[in-house]
């Protein structure tokens, strides 16, 4: 089958690699598309080490499945599914509380298990969830938009009435989609006018100069830079809550009098929990609720996956990369 490798920091090159097989419990998908962000990002660029060269990315795929191992129902072939890619070992102490997002031995597919960005994945039979006669568009935005659904659901109660989103880069606009279905009137805030102007299409209105001391509930940040925490401690109410999506690893500084005398709440947020984030998150885009793939804007063939990663990050929207097209029905 053809793959896109990495064989080394910043280079793909597609080529031939053989077929995984699938082991008990398994299914083998025929891979429609995989989505780009920006821990893809991290591992193209080198900022983030390979497990070894040549590797196969990709972690946001949807496709259909074709072949099942032992144990596995026949009845799943020809399933069209989305991919929850981060595999829990169900057995530490992070699993036991039911925290799979921090499994001591979790196996997440492009990170350190083979890549989705082939015309074959094969992964356990209980992450590849069911989800026909939808958009591919909105398939292969499925599992950054689980990130956010968990995000929102790890704050507890109703969503806040207001918010403010820093970085409206593909997770910024989906966190944008999905606060404003569900009624918050949201102000996004990103350094690029193309991604400003997809987060107002969503239903934001641009941070403006006149807002220098506007206060909102809810202040999500999805950069993780000391900048980007100064802007959410301006902005957060008394009372309000900063959600930390961003995994930058520069220390910011907030003082214990700060979260004191404003009472707010500073809560980390780390991908989603197995099996409720991902099930409940495929339940919103079957009924309608919202529709991820609005966020897409650009598209790419796997023969281009150079060219896709090297302009992703200056898209305004999320891109991804059509792999082969999977039956809808």
């Amino acid at each position: 089958m053809k793959a896109a490798l990495l064989v080394r920091p910043g280079e793909l090159v597609v080529d031939d690699v053989p077929e995984p097989e699938p082991g008990p419990g398994d299914v083998r998908i025929v891979v429609g598309g995989v989505g780009l962000c920006g821990s893809d990002m991290a591992v193209f660029r080198g900022k983030w080490t390979a497990p070894h060269y040549p590797w196969i990315q990709g972690h946001e795929a949807f496709g259909r499945v074709e072949a099942v191992g032992d144990g596995v129902s026949p009845s799943r072939i020809g399933e069209v599914v989305v991919v929850e890619p981060n595999v829990a070992c169900f057995d530490c102490p992070q699993c036991a509380r039911g925290i799979t997002s921090s499994c001591r031995r979790r196996q997440s597919v492009g990170m350190n298990r083979a890549g989705a960005l082939a015309e074959k994945l094969v992964v356990p039979s209980a992450n590849a969830w069911l989800l026909p006669g939808v958009a591919e568009t909105d398939l292969v935005c499925v599992e950054p938009l689980a990130v956010v659904e968990a995000g929102i659901r790890r704050l507890g109660g109703s969503v806040p009435a207001t918010a403010l989103v820093i970085g409206v880069g593909s997770q910024g606009l989906l966190m944008t989609l999905s606060l404003v279905s569900r009624g918050a009137s949201v102000i996004a805030h990103d350094v690029s006018p193309g991604r400003l102007v997809l987060a107002t299409t969503l239903g934001a209105r641009p941070l403006a100069p006149d807002d220098a001391g506007a206060e909102v509930d809810l202040v999500v940040d999805t950069v993780g830079t000391p900048e980007a925490a100064e802007t959410a401690l301006r902005h957060v109410a008394i009372g309000g809550t900063v959600l930390v999506l961003g995994l930058e690893s520069t220390p910011f500084q907030v003082s214990a009098q700060t979260l004191v005398r404003r009472q707010m709440v500073l809560r980390g947020s780390l991908t989603y929990d197995h099996p409720g984030d991902f099930r409940s998150t495929v339940g919103r885009v079957r009924d309608g609720t919202v529709a991820p793939g609005r966020v897409i804007t650009d598209e790419y063939p796997l023969a281009d996956a150079q060219r896709a990663f090297e302009t992703s990050g200056s898209a305004a929207g999320k891109t991804w990369i059509r792999v082969a097209g999977p039956d809808r029905s």
